[in-house]
């Protein structure tokens, strides 16, 4: 019960790192860019540790054959469901042997020594599995794990793929064994590197460039036991040797034919990369490691010619607009609200890059420092990198006198004074009509009173 609580509790927090990752905010956005060398492998993935972001990608969705890539998935699945690798323990069964001899393609298969009978911990397998694609390793993982059934091992490295987002893997078997059906793109290999990268334990174990387990003496197995990694970039006897390269995973097989996956760190910058479906072999027939060839071109293109670069310094001076009614000077100079930077490549000029801005030509009194003002619009080859708010560098101030002058014409031309003229007239125009009519009734009123009293004098009279 316990186990399973802490492998569930290791899970989450892989799953929270990753997650972090993608919702944190990053400090720049990156463009896509191109080797400067030829690049043999059919797909290829670069992406830049620091800001989370794929710089250059070849056939990045095309589905291929991982080969022993799939090993990857296997390793995180077991550092998920086993809370301590370190103490268990696993032997090797006979009946392994006899499947891999039955496979369809055998001289795929990578072999670490390990005969049946022979017990090793959880963490020897993986390192044995990770770092030489050891196929006994691999099947003794998937087999425990799975409680004896490769398929429901298979299961858990499908719904960890879709728990991902790896919308194009479909995983047959967590061993690495041939099944045309068993199929990914570098695109998605990249998603699940980057997610195994994220555990300290996956990153320890796969970048490690020899290992030999604790029980290798007591076996009398040191030479056989003793695990170099198959990735020769690490190797600084090798022609294929790049300073600041880690291992991880390699796998080569008749169908996939050559891949790797990798990272890459030098001067403070940092990439994963993937590249698979390299040829097996040149072009006279003989074997060559294009993998690590394009490997090695990729990443040193990348430590020499990418680089982080502002695009749009912070504090660059856009323009100015002229402000109405201002105390003092009558402009304000505008400035990006925040500034923005990239991966770029050094061979490509910065000034291709448009800037297209949009402001009034004048505003008001008061203006605030921060204000939004308008807008400006990075733009590479008609595609948007980013729309930035303009501001206002700094404030202006409202004159009293200027402000109260200017709205003079303004009186005379509101609405309202038109408004007002208009009762004003109507207002008087019932006045003065109100007056003739009293008047007039007044002046009716005295001459029928003028006329009753004559009348009552005649009366009188006679």
């Amino acid at each position: 019960m316990q186990k399973r609580f802490l492998a569930s509790a290791l899970a989450a927090v892989m799953t929270f790192a990753v997650m972090l990752g993608t919702v944190l905010p990053l400090r720049a956005s990156a463009l896509l860019f191109t080797p400067n060398a030829t690049v043999q492998s059919d797909a290829a993935v670069l992406m830049n540790l620091d800001i989370g972001q794929i710089v250059y990608e070849k056939n990045a969705d095309m589905k291929k054959m991982p080969g022993s890539l799939v090993q990857i998935m296997t390793a995180v699945v077991v550092l998920e469901n086993c809370p301590d690798i370190a103490s268990e323990k696993i032997t090797a069964k006979e009946d392994m042997y006899k499947i891999f001899e039955e496979d369809e393609y055998p001289e795929d298969l990578r072999y670490a020594h390990i005969s049946a009978g022979d017990e090793l911990t959880a963490e020897d397998l993986l390192y044995a599995m990770l770092l030489t694609s050891s196929i006994e390793a691999a099947y003794m993982l998937t087999d425990h794990f799975g409680k004896g059934d490769q398929e429901a091992f298979t299961a858990m490295m499908n719904a960890k793929a879709e728990e991902l987002g790896m919308t194009n893997t479909r995983y047959t078997n967590g061993t690495g064994l041939y099944s045309a059906r068993q199929l990914t793109t570098a695109r998605d290999m990249m998603t699940l590197l980057n997610y195994a990268m994220s555990s300290t334990k996956f990153e320890t174990i796969a970048c490690t460039n020899e290992y030999t387990p604790p029980s290798a003496a007591a076996a009398e197995k040191t030479d056989d036991w003793s695990w170099k990694h198959s990735n020769l970039m690490v190797d600084e006897s090798s022609e294929n040797f790049c300073k600041g390269v880690r291992g991880i995973k390699t796998a080569n097989s008749q169908e996939g034919h050559r891949c790797i996956a990798c990272k890459g760190s030098r001067d403070g910058n940092n990439y994963l990369l993937v590249c698979m479906d390299a040829p097996l072999k040149d072009m006279e027939g003989n074997n060559r490691f294009y993998h690590l060839e394009d490997a090695k071109n990729i990443l040193e293109w990348a430590f020499r010619d990418l680089s982080f670069q502002d695009i749009l310094p912070e504090n660059k001076q856009l323009g100015q607009i002229h402000v109405n009614n201002a105390e003092g000077n009558d402009v304000v100079i505008l400035v990006p609200a925040k500034g923005y930077s990239c991966i770029w490549n050094s061979t490509t000029d910065k000034k291709s890059v448009q800037e297209i801005t949009e402001w009034p030509a004048e505003v008001n009194a008061p203006v605030h420092a921060g204000d939004k003002l308008g807008k400006v619009t990075l733009k590479l080859a008609g595609e948007t990198l980013a729309e930035i708010d303009v501001i206002a560098e700094g404030s202006v101030e409202r004159s009293f006198w200027k402000y109260n002058l200017s709205e003079i014409p303004g009186f005379f031309r509101s609405k309202y004074l038109k408004r007002t003229w208009v009762l004003a007239i109507v207002l008087s125009v019932v006045y003065i009509a109100a007056c003739v009519f009293f008047a007039f009734r007044y002046h009716e009123e005295r001459k029928r009173r003028e006329a009753a009293r004559a009348g009552h004098l005649r009366s009188k009279n006679q």
